[in-house]
């Protein structure tokens, strides 16, 4: 009996130091100080301390939320707790940005006067001419000097427009005082935009030109002398949209005047009335056919020669207008013209019309303009009635580089008479050439050849001009 006792105390003390803690007992297990690892009965002067157990329904002691930590939030520790402080050194900026390229660095900019743009110049140029007065056979040359100021303008307003352009010069020849006269030439437009299909417009124009002897018909004579030859008008109007259909008409009125002598008496105004209707096709093309009527009277009934060139003439004309973005532009026109005087002695004249003004730009850097143009004008001479004018120029301006540019223009100029055999032509060449310093300054130079040929012995002359200036602009 007392074996089998012995035997399960000694069994229930082996099965208790292999039991969880938790079923050990009160006794305290401290890790030694020798081996952690190894379990050391407690002190024996100092009691065992109960483990607390944990009541059902308790939280956890709150912790740090390792992602609120890292990201700064709230709940999480001071992120810049135990960091240094911030230091002085700078972003990094961005690259700089490359500056736009002007398309036109050299172009002037004008200023403003109100919503109005102005454009001003002024050039001075100095030279040598061959022949002033246009004096057939030898002829004496003189030095040149030519002053000219002028203006462009275009209004900035939203609606309605007002453009213009407008020069005025002085050509004075140190050897031919005769020959020295002013030149110039201006327009100026304004339209008003009464709704959206309907536009009232305006015009004035004005033209100075020195013109010789031969030039006006009135070759062969012993003194060559020069004519001040001053044309100024204007023109009224509105223009009415119906769909595609636009229909324009206006008044004119111009009057021509010559600077003394005989040639006084040729002073005159006309009067003219304008129809034109045009259809769009697309914003390219616009077909147009225009009828125009007019009556010319004169200062005096009768002129130094005893003729009454007062006349009414009408003329009708069919073409297209083009607009090809910048490339190509332009208008051109086929038609006819005629004439009647009221002195039996001046035979009617009447004349085919081309007319034609077209803008090529093949590249950014070339530009080609095309002019024709027919006139129906009273002649001077004795016996004749009309001057069948008609004129071709053709210019081709380049830009080499962007201070750099070159022109070049050729012209023909013919001019038939109505009542007498005179058949004359004019030929030009010219060669132009600009340097801009900056967008105010602007170095130029030109040489013009000219070539008057008539069928009237005397008149035929050569004359040659050559200038080199500075132009200042704004």
């Amino acid at each position: 009996m007392a074996a089998l006792v012995g035997a399960a105390w000694a069994a229930s003390s082996a099965l208790a130091q292999t039991a969880p803690p938790d079923l050990r007992g009160p006794q305290d297990v401290v890790a030694g100080p020798d081996d952690p690892g190894e379990a050391a009965p407690a002190e024996p002067d100092r009691p065992a301390r109960p483990r607390p157990k944990r009541k059902i329904g308790t939280l956890p002691a709150l912790t740090t939320y390792p992602r609120a930590a890292r990201l700064g939030l709230k709940g999480g520790p001071d992120p810049l707790a135990g960091t240094p402080g911030p230091t002085l050194a700078a972003a990094p900026s961005p690259p700089p940005r490359r500056p736009r390229r002007e398309e036109r660095p050299f172009d002037p900019v004008g200023f403003y006067a109100g919503n109005l743009r102005l454009v001003p110049y002024v050039e001075q140029s100095v030279g040598y001419a061959s022949n002033p007065l246009g004096v057939a056979g030898a002829a004496r040359g003189s030095a040149l000097s030519t002053t000219e100021v002028g203006v462009a303008m275009r209004s900035n307003w939203s609606r309605n427009e007002l453009t213009g352009v407008a020069r005025l010069g002085y050509n004075a020849y140190a050897k031919a005082p005769g020959a020295s006269a002013p030149f110039g030439s201006g327009v100026v437009d304004y339209r008003v935009d009464a709704s959206r299909d309907l536009a009232f417009d305006a015009e004035g124009r004005y033209a100075l030109a020195t013109q010789t002897n031969s030039q006006l018909g009135l070759g062969g004579l012993a003194q060559q002398k020069l004519a001040l030859v001053s044309t100024y008008g204007a023109t009224v109007g509105a223009t009415q949209r119906l769909g595609d259909v636009s229909l324009g008409l206006h008044g004119t009125v111009d009057r021509v005047q010559y600077g003394g002598g005989d040639l006084a008496t040729d002073d005159h105004t006309d009067y003219g009335l304008k129809l034109r209707a045009s259809y769009r096709l697309s914003e390219a093309l616009q077909p147009f056919a225009e009828l125009a009527g007019d009556v010319r009277v004169y200062d005096q009934r009768l002129d130094a020669g005893g003729y009454d060139r007062a006349s009414d003439g009408v003329a009708g004309k069919a073409g297209l207008r083009v607009s090809f973005s910048e490339m190509l532009s332009g208008e051109a026109s086929l038609g006819y013209a005629e004439r009647s005087y009221r002195d039996p002695r001046l035979p009617d004249g009447g004349a085919p019309l081309l007319d034609a003004s077209l803008i090529w730009a093949p590249t950014a850097l070339t530009t080609l303009t095309l002019r024709t143009a027919t006139a129906l004008q009273d002649a001077v001479a004795a016996g004749a009635s009309t001057d069948i004018n008609r004129a071709y120029t053709i210019s081709l301006d380049h830009a080499f580089t962007q201070r750099i540019k070159l022109g070049l223009n050729a012209g023909l100029t013919t001019d038939r008479y109505v009542g007498i055999a005179e058949r004359d032509h004019s030929y030009t060449l010219g060669l132009t050439g600009e340097y801009h310093l900056s967008r105010e300054v602007v170095l130029k130079a030109s040489l013009t050849h000219q070539q008057f040929v008539s069928n009237t012995p005397g008149s035929s002359y050569k004359a040659d001009t050559a200038l080199i200036g500075v132009r200042l602009q704004r």
